[in-house]
């Protein structure tokens, strides 16, 4: 049956009919801080390396603009989410979560792409440092969680902990399940920790372990939050008799080829990182091994599982943060209001340019992070919490103001992914410890004075250069006194005055860093005779941080300057 076109005056095209958002486009390539900081972080890589890991980089940008974005749309719809099985045809039961073929093959595309095993990859004939991984990280995040973002989380942390306190016959066994480049589980490792007793207070929790005279172990409990069901899990459970909590390995599939001794209830019912599924789980004899020394469990899973986790919530936020910036910019190339583009418009283009800044900041602040943490250096303890809490509650605000600058097709799910990348943005928020959790272990790093004097040497490190321009003299004098404010705080203030201001004092220790970082960039060009469109983000980033992101703005500042305002937002 065929249907008549209608030849009606209120459907004919207008501004945003051609309209195709970003799709097609090379991620990488859109994203100037990306570049900026693989450049910066590769400069002394052999010429021969930089190139190979620049040229990789770029291509999973393709990807992630092309394919994967595709993919990612496609299973995000009703009918395509993952969905638990029971049983197989002969009421066997299997206890399996199947997932659509679009979510497999993006899976699948990523995995064999390196994200996370680059170094297992035999053709690849350097290392895999940080600034790759975290770079190959932050442009999946551009597509949000996606269903593979938080497997690819849970499996580098299980990578990581395997190669550091995995015994030689698990590292044999499960890197090549987790890593192996032939390996067909892809990112299918995941983390059960969470009990309803429990929450962040994992000491709650009421699994039991009870060792065997085979050296295994036996658990019984249950676990609340099973996140990514898959073929392998690091788990927690008390120690038969005792009040402490050891850490253990459980494959889905014991060694006689059973089913290990698991229920999976039902799926969780959550506002965003739909594409990967979490589950609750009961524990009925399920057969595991001790993944480290018993008695370390807590500190295991600290240093080893939720360091990693918390790095990779960093970075997802940057990448969930940077598209809402893209698709808002992107949009406001087309849509016109009243006569003209609504980016024309001063207060619309504020927003764009503040959204700039703030994701900016965000980038380069996580990958200082991680090259702390690469380097070993003690201030990587205050970064790696505070920027879970301050990326994650950052990419909430920035994905909520895309979504507000597409006005009413901004909450359309089929017309751009910020619907979803916003859900996904209030998930990174919760996971590996809510606002209240991680600004107490930021504040509790802040109060060492080990890590205090690395994180102040940090500050004084990115500065100097800075000290003495005087286009950067505003941003500097503010970085000087708010700096000083947290040296007051920790000195002067009570106990009970920091605890119930930690989130605050968290705010002041971001808005420090990012300063910084800022002045940082802005005086590298400098010195080298070339102006900078940092100085602008760090002036803008310095009254931002000053009287914040509702306050009027400065008559004499970069966003009352047309010129400045316009390079910003085209940044």
């Amino acid at each position: 049956m065929t249907y008549p076109t209608l030849k009606h005056p209120s459907l004919d095209p207008y501004d945003i009919s051609d309209y195709k958002g970003l799709r097609g486009q090379n991620f990488y390539e859109k994203d100037k801080a990306l570049q900026r900081v693989v450049e910066r972080y590769s400069e002394k890589f052999a010429p021969d390396h930089k190139k190979a890991m620049i040229d990789h980089i770029k291509g999973y940008g393709e990807l992630v603009g092309g394919i994967l974005d595709e993919l990612t749309e496609k299973s995000h719809k009703e009918g395509k989410y993952g969905e638990l099985v029971k049983y197989d045809r002969t009421g066997k039961r299997i206890d399996q979560i199947i997932y659509s073929p679009e979510q497999t093959l993006s899976r699948k595309i990523s995995y064999d792409y390196g994200v996370v095993n680059l170094d297992f990859h035999t053709n690849w004939k350097f290392g895999f440092p940080y600034i790759h991984r975290y770079a190959l990280t932050y442009l999946m995040n551009l597509n949000g969680e996606g269903g593979v973002a938080c497997p690819l989380a849970m499996t580098d942390g299980m990578i990581n902990a395997l190669k550091q306190i995995g015994t030689d016959k698990q590292k044999e066994k499960y890197l090549a399940l987790t890593a192996g480049e032939q390996s067909d589980s892809h990112f299918m490792a995941g983390q059960y920790v969470t009990e309803r007793v429990g929450g962040s207070n994992v000491l709650a929790n009421r699994t039991i372990a009870k060792k065997l005279d085979n050296g295994k172990w036996l658990l019984n409990g249950e676990k609340w939050f099973c996140s990514n069901p898959g073929d392998l899990w690091v788990t927690t459970a008390k120690i038969e008799g005792t009040n402490t909590i050891g850490m253990f390995l459980v494959p889905r599939i014991k060694e006689n080829g059973e089913l290990n001794g698991h229920h999976i209830l039902r799926k969780k019912d959550i506002i965003g990182s739909r594409g990967k599924l979490t589950v609750e789980i009961i524990y009925e004899d399920v057969e595991a091994e001790e993944f480290g020394r018993p008695g370390h469990g807590i500190v295991n899973l600290i240093k080893y599982i939720i360091k990693i986790s918390r790095i990779h919530v960093g970075f997802g936020a940057c990448g969930n943060a940077r598209r809402g910036v893209m698709e808002a910019i992107e949009y406001a190339k087309w849509r016109t209001a009243y006569g003209k583009k609504v980016n024309q418009f001063s207060s619309y283009a504020r927003t764009l340019a503040e959204m700039q800044i703030l994701q900016t900041a965000m980038t380069f602040v996580n990958f200082r992070s991680v090259d702390l943490v690469e380097k070993e250096d003690t201030a990587s303890e205050v970064l790696i919490p505070l920027l879970k809490y301050k990326s994650s509650s950052q990419a909430s605000w920035v994905t909520q103001k895309a979504i507000l600058c597409l006005g009413g097709n901004g909450i359309v799910g089929d017309f751009s992914p910020l619907p979803r990348l916003h859900n996904d943005s209030i998930i990174n928020e919760t996971w590996e410890g809510t606002h209240l959790i991680v600004t107490d272990h930021c504040l509790h790093a802040l109060q060492k004075s080990k890590v205090f004097t690395a994180f102040s040497n940090l500050i004084e490190v990115l500065r100097k250069d800075a000290k003495g321009k005087s286009e950067l003299k505003y941003a500097n004098d503010i970085l000087e006194g708010k700096f000083q404010e947290i040296k007051e705080i920790l000195e002067k203030e009570t106990k009970d005055w920091r605890e119930i201001n930690r989130v605050y004092i968290a705010d002041l220790t971001y808005g420090v860093i990012a300063l910084a970082e800022f002045l940082e960039q802005a005086a590298f060009d400098l010195k080298k005779g070339s102006k900078s469109i940092y100085t602008d983000f760090a002036n803008g980033y310095a009254e931002l941080f000053l009287n914040g992101v509702d306050s009027p703005r400065k008559r004499d500042g970069v966003f009352l300057n047309p010129e400045s305002l316009e390079a910003i937002v085209q940044y």
